[in-house]
């Protein structure tokens, strides 16, 4: 019974995140649609709590926990350093509660019995995803007179129409389908998987935002080294020949798609108009315009700027004069808001979960854990270059993919030392 209704909360999760506005100035029904969600979950671990108390008995589990519950102690520090310079409780709230409100999304993991639920996932992760590639794509099949033109696809960017071309849901079928190497599904699974693939990779080049591609190619990247090292280990070959052999792969499938892309005439033309935007702007005047003048707003706080932040929902001015309260670079947003221990925090938990997914993935032999590893490096390298993470939909999924690990460890037996075979 808690399998189903965590996977059905988890799908409906998921969907709302896609259909709500990404930034949204005030709650709607999608809105609420996500906190009641959250209030589902909630009311699931009470009601396990209520009848049979739980233990967290493996360390990894227990030192993500303990990670995610220390991260409440920056944001309350954000939030009273914003109540003292008065900036309004809205503004506070809203630049907070993305990263707040799925928290208990990810601890339903702890009472969630059962391998299906890591299926289910998985699948919710997938069907979401893709829909999100589809409306891309199909958004820049509309909006594009001329899909032959560099310069028409150029100046008919899609992500001036809608902001749901910048959430990271697409990057899901982009990854997990890589699952399937090695695996014994049939050719018509596996064809139709990489389609997936493919048409994540479309929608990538379709928004004509690099920060996407290079987060596609990032995750791709770290799953042929994650597979071929776990290839090379139970072969007692050793880890640097399988990082090796991935990084090769790797290269060879960024130059197998890029051959592709420039191949087709249509996709030729995005990838011209993306050369395009990177002639006239590199890097789209971030660094100077934003990410220094951020830098600068901490430090000028001195040592409580450093250990605290400037508050949730203070504003720091851009190079242009602009007032601003985001910054595209998870790390330095981080460290603007939350202060250095907010940057530690966040780095340990995304390096506790990138190891707790790949050791469950070596450990195991399942490559689903491998290909939710490359997907947590994706959103990550995504993250350090865009304010995706600002959005609900990339907090959700964040949240989803801690939710596996936090499962309880006999939902896939118990795992051997790294330093023994699978």
């Amino acid at each position: 019974m808690i399998l189903w209704l965590v996977g059905a909360v988890n799908f409906v999760l998921l969907t709302a995140s896609v259909v709500a506005n990404p930034t949204p100035e005030a709650p709607g029904t999608w809105e609420v649609v996500m906190v009641l969600g959250s209030v589902a979950a909630t009311s699931v671990i009470l009601w396990r709590l209520a009848t049979r108390p739980f233990v967290v008995e493996d360390f990894f589990r227990r030192l993500l926990l303990n990670l995610l519950t220390a991260f409440a102690l920056p944001v309350i520090i954000s939030l009273a350093v914003a109540s003292v310079r008065g900036v309004p409780l809205m503004l506070s709230l809203r630049a907070t509660v993305p990263y707040v409100v799925f928290v208990p999304i990810g601890l339903v993991g702890l009472v969630v019995p059962g391998r299906d639920h890591l299926k289910w996932l998985i699948r919710a992760l997938w069907i979401v995803g893709s829909a999100h590639a589809m409306y891309l794509v199909g958004l820049y099949l509309i909006q594009t007179t001329d899909l032959f033109d560099a310069r028409t696809v150029w100046l008919s960017r899609i992500t001036f129409l809608d902001p749901r071309t910048t959430l990271p849901l697409f990057l899901a079928p982009g990854i997990l389908p890589l699952a399937l190497l090695g695996t014994r599904r049939g050719r018509l699974v596996k064809l139709a998987s990489f389609g997936l693939v493919a048409i994540s990779v479309l929608a990538a080049l379709s928004t004509q935002t690099r920060s996407q591609i290079l987060a596609l190619v990032a995750g791709g990247g770290s799953f042929a080294i994650l597979y071929t090292t776990r290839k090379a280990r139970l072969a007692s070959l050793g880890w640097s020949v399988g990082f090796a052999r991935g990084a090769l792969i790797g290269l060879l499938g960024v130059v197998v798609v890029g051959g592709l892309v420039v191949a087709i005439p249509p996709t030729r033309a995005l990838a011209s108009a993306l050369a395009l935007r990177s002639q006239f702007d590199l890097d789209n005047g971030r660094i100077d315009e934003e990410w220094v003048p951020a830098f600068t707003a901490v430090v000028d706080d001195g040592v409580p700027g450093l250990l605290a932040g400037i508050g949730a929902g203070e504003s720091f001015i851009t190079a242009s004069g602009e007032e601003r309260t985001y910054v595209h670079n998870l790390l330095l947003y981080t460290l603007v808001y939350y202060g250095l221990p907010g940057v530690l925090l966040l780095v340990l938990l995304y390096g506790c979960a990138g190891v707790g997914l790949v050791r469950r993935g070596l450990a195991t032999g399942d490559t689903r854990y491998l290909a939710l590893a490359a997907l947590l490096i994706a959103m990550f390298v995504y993250a350090q270059f865009f304010a995706v993470h600002k959005l609900l939909s990339y907090n959700l999924m964040l949240m989803l993919i801690l939710q596996v690990l936090l499962r309880p460890r006999a939902a896939d037996g118990p795992l051997p030392s790294l330093g023994r075979k699978a």
